[in-house]
């Protein structure tokens, strides 16, 4: 769908510079750590089919308002080195103030490295807010030999200061992503190589067509309700699903470019400020037309894996494993690889929903 605006930059190929956020309630470890075990080591692992030239400029965090803060999770944040702790207020309905919270803290430390000529591990490690950098004290209870304990701290401090350098240098996208979806980032970094690295918002989109229909809740019971007062239009701009979504730089500088209201949802408001009309527009040259993926699934497709996800949204801490050893066998070309249209009633079933508009693929 055009929203009007000059076309794009476009990329040279060269590997994308990537900041990925996860807004994370405290009580949520077991699904933070479900990640850590399967598509965050994407970055780390040595075999994985990631090409080892997209990894070095990517960062990935999970975002914790300051006061959920609690011994368990900074314990979690000493072992793991991932966690950031910013003044946002918690709850789901609090999720837009995070991430503009998050996108603020990542223009002030970027610039603030930038402007000194750092990019060093410890001197951006030194201005990560309330975040141990080295992670050097890892919990004894993590592992049960001192040769494992000192592994364990050994790999979370490498993690903690890959993450602190990251977030000292210039980057192209923000990407935030929930945290109970996969992210393929072996498919996904590639792609965006080649990328425009402006005006460049990219999700499943929400704008209308199909069955990608959606309008302002006013119902104060629905989870999903949107206030009258806080946003009047009896539409919503095209957005993207919070599940996983891409900016470029140059929109999040336009998103901090003005104060904005406060919302109780997360996903709408990126659309109003993006692709709105002039009143709600933040954005210089106008609307921009966002780009709409199919792959990223902010629903459960059957079969739930697919080997061309991109983003699988809703899956529980204990299948995010299982997941990433499909997502391994389709890298390699093992059976997971192959389309899964398996024939069947329930199959048949499903398709015939889809086709309805009753469920989306």
């Amino acid at each position: 769908m055009e929203c009007g605006g000059e076309a794009s930059t476009s990329a040279s190929d060269q590997p994308a510079r990537v900041h990925i956020f996860i807004c994370s309630a405290a009580k949520n470890a077991d699904r933070r750590n479900s990640l850590r075990r399967s598509w965050f080591r994407y970055l780390t692992d040595a075999d994985s089919p990631l090409p080892a030239r997209f990894r070095p400029g990517v960062s990935v965090h999970f975002i914790i308002s300051r006061e959920s803060r609690c011994e368990e999770v900074d314990a979690e944040q000493t072992q793991h080195g991932d966690i950031l702790y910013l003044d946002a207020p918690a709850g789901y309905h609090n999720l837009w103030r995070k991430a503009l919270c998050f996108l603020a803290w990542l223009e002030e430390h970027t610039a603030a490295a930038t402007a000194s000529g750092s990019g060093r591990a410890g001197d951006a490690g030194s201005r990560l807010p309330d975040a141990d950098p080295g992670g050097a004290s890892a919990s004894a209870s993590s592992a049960s030999t001192p040769a494992a304990t000192a592994a364990t701290a050994s790999a979370a401090a490498a993690a903690a200061a890959a993450a602190a350098t990251a977030a000292s240098h210039d980057y192209d996208y923000v990407m935030h992503a929930d945290d109970d979806s996969f992210v393929r980032l072996d498919l996904l970094l590639p792609m965006m190589a080649s990328w425009p690295r402006q005006r460049h918002y990219w999700g499943y989109i929400w704008d209308g067509t199909g069955n990608r229909v959606t309008a302002p809740i006013r119902n104060p019971a629905n989870k999903s309700h949107m206030p009258a007062e806080q946003y009047p239009l009896d539409y919503y701009p095209p957005f993207a699903s919070g599940c996983g979504f891409v900016l470029s730089r140059d929109l999040v500088l336009a998103l901090l470019s003005r104060p904005l209201p406060d919302y109780r949802l997360l996903d709408p408001p990126f659309g109003i400020h993006l692709c709105g009309p002039p009143q709600y527009c933040v954005v210089s040259g106008g609307p921009v037309a966002p780009v709409h993926e199919e792959r990223v699934r902010p629903y459960r497709p059957l079969p739930t894996f697919r080997p061309d996800t991109l983003v699988q949204h809703y899956l529980r801490a204990e299948e995010m494993r299982p997941y990433w050893e499909q997502a391994l066998e389709a890298a390699r070309g093992g059976p997971a690889a192959a389309a899964s249209d398996a024939a069947g009633a329930p199959q048949e079933l499903y398709n015939t929903l889809v086709s309805l508009g009753l469920l989306r693929r």
